[in-house]
């Protein structure tokens, strides 16, 4: 046995496969798919006649019945956040009507005190002079 061996010397790391999973949690499959060449169909799973795909995270009913209700479902969801956004814009149109005719009538009320007051000043001036 020698004195001096090669026994502490370091082993060579193995190469390392590039990791897609993170591309692919970070920008997308479609960029992972157009930047590595990798061509990932999505994934479907049959059980019996109920067929489900996974897409952008979650299960989706592909087929029958469940799979007809899934995209009324998605169809009446938009629908109902287009109808949430604009009942929040007639809202929002509807404090600032509210705010701008509550300055106007702020405004009528002071015009009209100072016309008081001023034509209560005349006839008061009038009465004196008498």
């Amino acid at each position: 046995m020698p004195l001096f061996s090669n026994k502490f010397s370091p082993k060579t790391i193995p190469v390392r496969r590039q990791d897609t999973s993170v591309l692919k949690n970070e920008f997308g499959s479609e960029f992972a798919t157009r930047e590595l060449s990798i061509d990932v169909p999505p994934l479907k799973l049959k059980l019996g006649d109920f067929e489900l795909s996974f897409e952008e995270g979650q299960w989706i009913p592909a087929s029958g019945r469940a799979g007809a209700s899934h995209k009324e479902n998605i169809r009446l969801k938009k629908e109902l956040e287009q109808l949430e956004e604009e009942n929040n814009m007639l809202r929002l149109k509807f404090e600032i009507l509210l705010d701008m005719m509550t300055d106007k009538t702020v405004e009528a009320e002071q015009e009209l005190q100072r016309a008081q007051s001023t034509g209560s000043l005349k006839t008061k001036s009038k009465k004196q002079k008498w």
